[in-house]
């Protein structure tokens, strides 16, 4: 059995909703993007985690999905997915994993969610976001997935 993770850097973030109501302010640096939002607006923010099924002829599985961001005090986590592109034009994305509520706020963190199973399309870690204070700022600074052979 192999084990293979790979990661994508957090500059590569993309905003559900931007248009400008919200005061969307994204810094793209080495160190990931940095973005701030107006107090009392919320989003989704979407990372594409490279997703390999087959690796060396080896049919994988998606162990565990992970999201390395830095919130402070006045932005709140409330919720991560874990999404699958389908083929087609149905603009159907399929949930692999969802967090339920939490509450993640104030620090630098790995978030993970486990025991995915088999995917067969690309995917997505998604997080949802509260900006409740005037400073909400968080920084994305990776995601990335665990895949394990079935073998």
């Amino acid at each position: 059995m192999s084990d293979y993770t790979l990661w994508t850097h957090g500059v590569s973030v993309e905003v559900e909703n931007a248009d400008g109501s919200r005061g969307l302010h994204i810094e793209r640096t080495g160190f990931g993007a940095k973005i701030k939002q107006n107090r009392g607006t919320s989003n989704w923010f979407h990372l594409a985690i490279p997703t390999p099924t087959l690796w060396n002829g080896e049919d994988l599985r998606l162990c565990a999905a992970s999201l390395r961001v830095d919130v402070n005090n006045d932005a709140v986590i409330k919720r991560l997915h874990v999404r699958e592109s389908l083929e087609g034009d149905s603009g159907y994305c399929s949930k692999v994993c969802d967090s339920g509520d939490i509450n993640i706020t104030g620090q630098i963190t790995r978030l993970s969610l486990d025991h995915l199973g088999h995917v067969e399309g690309p995917l997505a870690i998604c997080a949802y976001v509260e900006f409740e204070g005037e400073d909400g700022e968080i920084r994305f600074i990776g995601a990335g997935a665990l895949f394990r052979s079935r073998g």
